[in-house]
């Protein structure tokens, strides 16, 4: 298939819990055809995709300049979580910081820290109804430069109030685009007129729904050994955890046991100790206590 490279092959080296492992493939390949000057993420949460686009950067020795944008505290699609979130991706991040950075705060305020037309590469994952995407993007269009590459994820979600894939319809008719079906949806849009020869081939090829076909089951193959990865992981956790539970159940029977033997012990000792008293007293001493006993 023509729109692979080596990089679609790579593992992703921060394998935690998120709806996007499905498209990590797809991710270091844009990343290394498009390779953007500055890359912006809207809506990290636990930073799956976030880390494998700066995996990508730092790899291919790229001089990106990374920044995700979240406030960290959820929404009602995400959920809502406390800062052990931020903070284990804040650890983690931390071996990309030469080149990117964690903005923590809302969308909108996030808006001022950029120059006009300087985005090369938006991913916007942000809450999603439709007039919150609307709006990021609407937002954000004037940060774009005229070689800029949009995703939207969650496009070919049609539950819990999702209204992705109802902006995904509307913008994606105005430029050349593409969009991924697997994992919950993935829209590529040519915002700018202005892509590396990789891309307009690639924007230019998909329009064939036979090539098109290709691709998506080419990527949805690679996107699902990730996923099967993570679900291994998980199950080598609870494995790992399960022996460790059974590991302390163990070991609280091998103290009952040491107990249950002390008593034992003890209780032997005592009836030895009661013989020897016994064979010690005086014979009269022992009818007595024999009569009284009766």
């Amino acid at each position: 298939m023509e729109f692979l490279s080596k990089s679609s092959f790579w593992a992703p080296d921060y394998l935690v819990e998120s709806a996007w492992h499905e498209h990590a493939p797809f991710a270091f390949w844009l990343t290394e055809m498009h390779r953007p000057s500055t890359f912006v993420e809207l809506g990290t949460h636990h930073g799956f995709s976030y880390c494998c686009f700066c995996q990508a950067i730092e790899r291919l020795g790229l001089e990106t300049k990374a920044f995700a944008v979240d406030t960290w505290t959820g929404d009602e699609h995400a959920g809502f979580y406390g800062q052990e979130v931020f903070q284990r991706l804040k650890e983690y991040h931390s071996r990309y910081s030469a080149f990117s950075r964690l903005v923590r705060c809302s969308f909108d305020e996030a808006l001022s820290h950029f120059p006009d037309a300087s985005i090369d590469l938006l991913h916007i994952d942000g809450r999603h109804f439709y007039e919150d995407v609307k709006h990021d993007f609407a937002s954000w269009t004037r940060k774009l430069s005229s070689r800029a590459i949009v995703l939207f994820h969650d496009t070919n979600v049609r539950e819990r109030g999702f209204g992705v894939f109802q902006f995904w319809q509307e913008v994606s008719s105005n430029y050349r685009a593409f969009e991924f079906l697997h994992g919950h949806g993935l829209g590529v849009l040519a915002f700018g007129p202005h892509q590396r020869p990789e891309l307009n081939a690639f924007f230019d090829a998909v329009v064939d729904p036979q090539r098109a076909l290709e691709v998506r089951t080419t990527y949805s193959c690679l996107g699902a050994a990730v996923a099967r990865e993570w679900q291994l992981t998980q199950a080598r956790n609870r494995i790992t955890a399960q022996s460790a539970q059974l590991a302390e159940v163990q070991g609280n029977i091998t103290a009952l046991e040491k107990r249950i033997a002390d008593k034992d012990q003890q209780i032997t000792i005592s009836r030895q100790q009661l013989r020897r008293l016994k064979a010690r007293s005086p014979p009269w001493k022992r009818k007595s206590q024999t009569r009284t006993k009766k």
